[in-house]
């Protein structure tokens, strides 16, 4: 027990499998900005009394070296990714707790390990592959479906990204309201800023970028609705169509036939539907977000939708889908349309063109969005270690 002279540590393990994938997802985005922030707070006296451990793949381990973080303990999971996800969907998985001992335990994935003594968080994103289930790869979908409902039923608190994702887990997942914390995606607006002249000029000759351009980033996925994106560009102005080429820029999704019969279409009858010439890198993406004339986010559906927030950081103005968590990310600083409407989205476009002042008031209102207190980029990590001493100390008292 205790001793009222000692202060008991916090211990969190944080199940980080998503920081050594080869591909780097928004998942991986998500929890990398979080721990970076922890990482830094774990300097101040204050937060003494955390003792912070990463599980990483075994083979991968290497991985996690390129943040560069300080305050951790690094720790090799037993099982590497492939193996885990097949020993979970079979009900196989030992308690992690019986592998690394009594604490905290964070999972950054929809899916979690089991305990059996200690606090369990999973994080669940969003909904889509219960509510959407057609824009999800099938196996994934299946797999997210069975493994998130364990998770929930079994977390002692959940984290989420947004007050609509927050919504519909209570629903569907019967979770207690309270037992289900925000904790908003970061954005580092010591990357997302507005790029000079010169360095958007560099970027864009290096990915074959050329003339005005209205963006879109993205996978190239149903759920990110650009079919509808691609005939509503196709319906502008004649004048427009010359003026302004549709930049797509996204890793290969899933059920993504369709999207690309329609670019090849479009491109055969002379529309400018352009990708970049090769993989654009994360240093790069604040230089070709700075240099469009229009960002464009018309989703059917997103979790929370960083990359519309990542423009405002940015100075450049936005058209967003007006549907699930979107009103909350952008708040009134983007030009909000029907996701279901090719008109009203291709109208959304064909006016901002058209129009510098508008274009001027979303850029002032998308920066006074970026002051809201929801991207505080120490707000989640506080929220996280305050939620882990929490948990852990109801723990203690039962």
């Amino acid at each position: 027990m205790t001793k009222p002279s000692e202060t008991k540590v916090t211990k969190i393990f944080i199940d980080s499998e998503v920081l050594c994938l080869e591909h780097f997802s928004g998942i991986g985005h998500y929890t990398a900005g979080l721990l970076h922030q922890v990482d830094a707070l774990l300097d101040r006296p204050e937060y003494k009394d955390y003792q912070v451990t990463l599980g990483v793949p075994w083979r991968l381990a290497h991985r996690i070296q390129r943040f560069h973080f300080k305050n951790f303990i690094i720790k090799r999971m037993p099982i590497g990714p492939r193996v885990a996800n097949q020993l979970k969907m079979r009900g196989l998985l030992p308690p992690l707790d019986l592998l690394f001992g009594k604490q905290v335990y964070i999972f950054p994935h929809f899916s979690s390990w089991p305990t059996l003594k200690s606090p369990s968080i999973p994080v669940i994103y969003d909904l889509s592959f219960v509510l959407h289930p057609e824009f999800s790869a099938d196996l994934n979908s299946r797999f997210l479906e069975k493994q998130t409902k364990l998770a929930a039923d079994r977390a002692t608190k959940v984290i989420t990204i947004s007050q609509n994702s927050k919504k519909e887990i209570v629903e569907h997942y019967k979770v207690n309201e309270d037992d289900v914390v925000i904790i908003h995606p970061i954005i580092d607006a010591k990357v997302f800023y507005p790029r000079t002249t010169e360095e958007i000029k560099m970027v864009r000759a290096k990915y074959g970028v050329f003339g005005k351009y209205i963006l879109f980033v993205g996978n190239i996925e149903p759920r990110k609705n650009l079919a509808s994106l691609l005939r509503a560009y196709a319906m502008l102005d004649p004048a427009q169509l010359q003026d302004y080429s549709l930049l797509l820029v996204g890793a290969k999704g899933w059920k993504d036939g369709e999207i690309h019969d329609l670019i090849q279409d479009l491109q055969q009858k002379g529309l400018k539907v352009t990708q970049p010439t090769g993989y654009v890198t994360d240093k790069d993406m604040p230089a070709l977000v700075s240099g469009a004339s229009i960002f464009t986010y018309v989703s059917r559906y997103e979790g929370f939708g960083i990359p519309p927030v990542e423009a405002m950081f940015c100075g450049t103005p936005v058209i967003s889908s007006n549907n699930s968590s979107l009103p909350e990310a952008v708040g009134d600083a983007a030009l909000m349309v029907n996701a279901e409407d090719t008109q009203e989205i291709s109208d959304a476009i064909k006016e901002l063109l058209k129009k510098p002042e508008l274009q001027k008031r979303l850029v002032e209102a998308g920066f006074r969005h970026t002051k809201n207190k929801m991207f505080d980029p120490t707000q989640g990590s506080r929220t996280l270690l305050e939620l882990a001493k929490q948990v852990s100390h109801d723990e203690d008292k039962r």
